[in-house]
């Protein structure tokens, strides 16, 4: 009977703690809304993270930054700046050397100029521009990544440099971006096309004109709007993905196309062996033997 009489008395407690708390249940019931509310941003930003492809998961490895991007032609503040800049400087646009030697000795007598040092960079690298929602970069992302585990084993460089890569993401933010008052000079990238593209720096259209001389353009019957996007530094209609190949060896040199060499709007193929391939025969350009390697003066139709 003691028992019962326990048992009884515990359930009129938590009974009487209901009656006398009720009120406290609304602000229970709406504390849990306002935590469920203020708790969004937290799983939305997870969820984001959780999105990113596998595309620029893999790109962002080999991230050049537009951190600090600004407007002056004359200073070059970020990575891509710096990188840019080294590559248009030892293109050899518009400077003629009598031999390799000369153009090396040149290239090394400027090694700590303001712009960086080019002793920091390998003879012979791919740039990409990227961006983070870009299907052709999420396609082209297997050959990079193919080429990149196998180099040495599947596929072999004539040359024996290692692989290297370097991106320009042209949805990249800067922590500056809103110094600025119209929407596009918003944008980093849109700064870094202005200033590659113009005086004093004129990088792009010398790109292009060399660009559109290189045995692919005519042997893959690239078509001319997209050395139109990058003669121009357009905004609106810069590819991504664009890649280059810059190659400061003296093969290239004596091909006259030292520096930025080559260049691909996409890489095609149905497997990403085939992509792998497509950007090993970029690599190659300068093989003089190779006649199915359309970035080769030897390719034959």
């Amino acid at each position: 009977m003691n028992i019962l009489k326990s048992i009884g008395a515990f359930f009129q407690r938590i009974w009487r703690w209901i009656v006398e708390t009720a009120w406290v249940q609304p602000l229970l019931i709406v504390g849990g809304i306002f935590g469920i509310i203020f708790s969004i941003p937290k799983f939305t930003s997870w969820a984001k993270q959780l999105n990113v492809s596998a595309g620029e998961s893999y790109y962002t490895t080999f991230k050049v930054s537009l951190e600090g991007e600004g407007r002056d032609n004359g200073e070059f503040h970020t990575a891509a700046d710096k990188l840019t800049s080294v590559i248009s400087e030892y293109s050899n646009f518009e400077t003629e050397y009598d031999s390799y030697e000369d153009y090396l000795a040149a290239k090394q007598s400027n090694a700590k100029n303001a712009f960086g040092n080019p002793a920091d960079y390998p003879d012979k690298f791919f740039v990409a521009y990227v961006a983070k929602e870009c299907p052709g970069c999420d396609t082209a992302k297997g050959g990079f990544e193919t080429l990149q585990e196998r180099w040495g084993s599947s596929f072999n460089a004539l040359d024996g440099r290692e692989f290297t890569l370097y991106t320009i993401f042209a949805d990249d933010s800067s922590s500056n971006d809103d110094d600025y008052d119209t929407d596009e000079d918003k944008k980093a990238f849109c700064r870094y096309l202005d200033k590659f593209g113009g005086n004093p720096v004129d990088f792009f259209s010398k790109a292009a004109g060399r660009l559109e001389e290189t045995p692919y353009k005519t042997n893959a019957s690239v078509a001319d709007s997209y050395y139109e996007h990058i003669e121009n530094a357009d905004r609106q209609n810069f590819d991504t993905p664009t890649i280059f190949l810059i190659d400061f060896s003296k093969e290239a040199f004596e091909l006259g196309r030292v520096g930025l060499s080559e260049a691909l709007f996409g890489v095609s193929g149905e497997t990403d062996y085939d992509k792998a391939n497509l950007l090993l025969d970029m690599w190659n350009h300068t093989d003089k033997t190779n006649d199915t390697n359309k970035f080769s003066d030897a390719y034959s139709k």
